[in-house]
């Protein structure tokens, strides 16, 4: 028996709606799915260029960039703009590598183009996205409570030691040593003169007979540089230096694109005594025995005095505590009676040296300068044989007395530090870099940073005003003869609190 089909109206029509619902549907979802495809290419595109971070770099200073020139040197962003172009491509395949059940382009994908649209460069702002970057570190290793209180210790000694600098910028030994000179000079002149006729002759006191004139002493010491007085004997200085044409901060730098982006962190005093944290943690000094290797030694010295060499930036540190000390010494001086009693003494017998009696004030003067002085210079002897130094003397800290002052140069050569409690060198350069400007000094580090990351083998191209640190690309992707635009972004302060 033979059977016939048929189809009714409403049948055909039905099927043709459900068709072109199915299609319509199908057509949504490839867009939407490669859409979706097209969004994690760019952010796993994002996230390889920036996996691609300069691994000596995080493993000695513990901050990230990527390096723009990827090590030539030239800086090349489309090197960057190719990895996520990539990305993109292979996750949405339209050169139809992955296909469907049919062979055919499975998300309909036909172009992918972009274009990157900003990035922020480690160098930009003076720097400021490496320390966003070291601040972060810091709070991660050490805590904010820890820091904090180091702070507040640091901001009373940094205040103490402010005004004992601003007082020793008052205090000239050579000026008190010349006015001195002068008056002897002028003495001699008019000898045998009584202006006020009064026939009076003032004290004049016995003179031992191995008297040494301890202001001789100390004149023939001022001729001297000062680092051959108040560096141990045997200890070698270095020769190393760092050229300003080598210096990023004195160079003319690449600068990023855009709207800078940086996280949250701002230049507070906490932020800033964070960064401090961190040079001190990074960054070696005279002091320091670990890596001798590097460009330059004195590395704290020169983020304080910014001086070609380590000698001159050594010089520029020892100038300013031997400053300060001198006015801490003066202000000792002046307040213990039993201290000016011996001044006095001592200048009685100055005067009876030299002949000229009437000169016993102009003598105290000198000599009160030239002890500060001297206690200074052995101060800072102290402090770089690695001893310490409190902040404010007293009697039982005193190291000199005024009967070694003549004897000064021999002191000084004794290599071996007192035992005695106070502050060591690395406390005052921690001092000095609370006074010192917040940019110049990340400048200054990432010059030192910068130049100890090119001595390593195959990094002689390396520049900070290259890293990479944020990144912003703007793509677009056509599905079904739709075209979209994503655009995403990502840095390495993105997560910063």
């Amino acid at each position: 028996m033979k059977k016939s089909g048929s189809i009714t109206v409403f049948t055909s029509l039905f099927l043709a709606v459900f068709l072109l619902v199915f299609q319509v549907l199908l057509q949504s979802v490839q867009i939407g799915g490669g859409r979706v495809q097209a969004e994690t290419g760019v952010e796993e595109g994002l996230y390889s260029v920036f996996a691609g971070y300069d691994r000596e770099l995080l493993e000695r200073y513990h901050v990230f960039m990527v390096d723009g020139s990827y090590g030539t040197g030239v800086w090349k962003p489309e090197c960057m703009y190719q990895t996520v172009k990539k990305c993109m491509e292979e996750s949405c395949r339209p050169d139809g590598a992955i296909s469907g059940v049919r062979g055919e382009n499975l998300w309909k994908c036909s172009s992918v183009s972009g274009a990157i649209t900003a990035y922020t460069l480690m160098s930009d702002e003076h720097g400021r996205g490496y320390r966003a970057q070291a601040v972060d570190y810091m709070k991660e290793t050490l805590g904010i409570q820890g820091i904090q209180l180091l702070m507040k210790k640091y901001e009373q000694q940094k205040d103490i030691f402010e005004q004992q600098e601003k007082r020793g910028s008052d205090i000239d030994v050579k000026q008190s040593m010349d006015s001195y000179e002068k008056a002897r000079k002028e003495a001699g002149q008019n000898q045998g003169q009584d202006p006020d006729n009064t026939g009076q002759q003032p004290a004049v006191a016995q003179v031992p007979a191995d008297f040494v004139n301890p202001l001789d002493v100390i004149r023939q010491l001022q001729k001297k540089s000062i680092l051959a007085l108040v560096v141990p004997a045997g200890k070698e200085l270095s020769q190393k230096g760092l050229p300003k044409e080598k210096r990023l901060s004195r160079r003319e730098k690449q600068t990023g694109m855009g709207i800078p982006f940086y996280g949250v962190q701002e230049d507070t005093v906490l932020t800033r005594g964070i960064f401090q944290a961190y040079m001190m943690q990074h960054l070696t000094d005279y002091t320091s025995m670990e890596h001798a290797t590097d460009p330059l030694r004195y590395q704290l010295e020169y983020v304080i005095g910014g001086k070609n060499t380590d000698q001159e930036n050594l010089k520029a540190v020892v100038y300013r505590l031997l400053a300060a000390r001198e006015a801490a010494n003066m202000m000792y001086l002046l307040q213990d009676p039993t201290r000016q009693a011996e001044i006095h003494e001592m200048a009685l017998v100055i005067c009876a040296a030299i002949g000229f009696p009437a000169l016993e004030g102009i003598v105290s003067l000198a000599l009160q300068a030239a002890w500060a002085f001297g206690e200074s210079l052995l101060d800072v002897r102290q402090l770089l044989t690695g001893g310490k130094v409190p902040l404010v003397k007293t009697g039982d800290t005193w190291m000199v007395s005024l009967h070694q002052l003549a004897k000064i140069t021999e002191l000084l050569k004794n290599s071996r530090a007192v035992e005695q409690k106070g502050m060591t060198y690395q406390e005052y350069l921690g001092i000095l870099l609370m006074t010192g400007k917040s940019e110049v000094q990340t400048e200054r580090t990432m010059d030192i940073v910068e130049a100890v990351i090119r001595g390593m083998s195959g990094k002689e191209n390396f520049r900070l005003d290259q890293g990479v640190i944020y990144l912003e690309v703007d793509m677009g992707v056509t599905f079904a003869e739709k075209t979209f635009s994503l655009q995403r972004d990502y840095g390495y302060a993105m997560g910063s609190d």
